[in-house]
């Protein structure tokens, strides 16, 4: 009598999973710095398309300041905003080694735990790989439970694995 294989733990894939497509996410910190390098490394070693996503939060002036912003104007900043994140992605990537993997580039601009899931569910991710930032280690219960990280939020409500690199 054989025994039955244990149920795969969440977040894991099971046995025989291959990564096509995997999503690093950057925040252009130190912490998504070593989370990239992983990825690269994984979608090297696996043959795997890469895609490096910055979400530039929108600017919600009007919590801020109490303000009323018309569209138009709401979009001149956010076309700003993913134009300054464009260059510091080109800076991030400066000096990478990139040959071998097909590394697409995108910035995107809203909430980024809500884009990072929607963007790999998008393009068929079947792994996000996201960096600790060194803050969300060690919390009190208290402070976990109001602000939760991008990456806990991201792997409570990613579809595909998440990956967290420390």
């Amino acid at each position: 009598m054989s025994r039955p294989e244990p149920a795969p733990e969440r977040g894991l894939p099971e046995r025989g999973t291959t990564f096509r497509r995997i999503v690093a996410t950057t925040d252009f910190t130190p912490g998504s710095k070593r989370a990239f390098r992983r990825a690269l490394a994984l979608a090297r070693d696996l043959g795997a398309e890469l895609h490096l996503l910055h979400v530039a939060c929108q600017p919600n002036l009007r919590s801020v300041f109490f303000v009323r912003v018309s569209g138009d104007a709401m979009e001149r900043l956010c076309s700003r905003a993913r134009q300054r994140a464009r260059r510091r992605m080109e800076d991030f990537l400066r000096g990478e080694d990139l040959e071998g993997v097909r590394l697409v580039p995108h910035v995107v601009t809203g909430h980024p735990a809500r884009e990072i899931v929607a963007y790999a569910a998008r393009v068929g991710a079947d792994l996000i790989v996201v960096g600790e930032r060194p803050e969300s280690r060690g919390q009190h219960l208290l402070q976990h439970v109001a602000f939760e990280s991008v990456g806990e939020r991201v792997r409570r409500t990613a579809q595909c694995s998440v990956l967290t690199v420390r």
